[in-house]
């Protein structure tokens, strides 16, 4: 008798590893001179970023897994009204590397961010 063995979920919804922290972060759109501060907070499975809640963007679902100390997350955070990111990244010892691409509806060509910073406190 044959059988079907499924192997799943490398990825997790939110991440034991990052729920509950927050991140002081500075966000420089691509050809720009000056970085934009902003706040990136975890949240029992979810994703905020203080600057974008400005342009609409929500809480969002992330996904993220750890392997030897480094969580990588991923994150689609969809505002009604300005499109859509999608976030990228690694946080190792406290720090937040991640990139950041904004796909805007008034333009054609997407937003794209490099973003770096360090961890802040527990979010509550």
């Amino acid at each position: 008798m044959g059988g079907l063995v499924l192997v799943a979920a490398v990825a997790q919804a939110g991440s034991p590893e990052l729920d509950g922290k927050a991140f002081d972060v500075e966000m420089l759109p691509a050809g720009a001179d000056e970085p934009v501060d902003n706040t990136l907070t975890f949240h029992d499975g979810t994703f905020l970023s203080a600057v974008c809640v400005n342009h609409d963007f929500p809480q969002s679902s992330y996904t993220a897994h750890e392997s030897d100390g480094e969580v990588r997350f991923e994150v689609r955070a969809e505002s009604y009204t300005k499109g859509y990111m999608t976030w990228e990244g690694t946080v190792e010892n406290g720090q937040l590397e991640a990139s950041a691409v904004w796909h805007r509806p008034d333009r054609d060509e997407p937003v794209r961010f490099e973003i770096s910073g360090t961890e802040k406190s527990k979010a509550r």
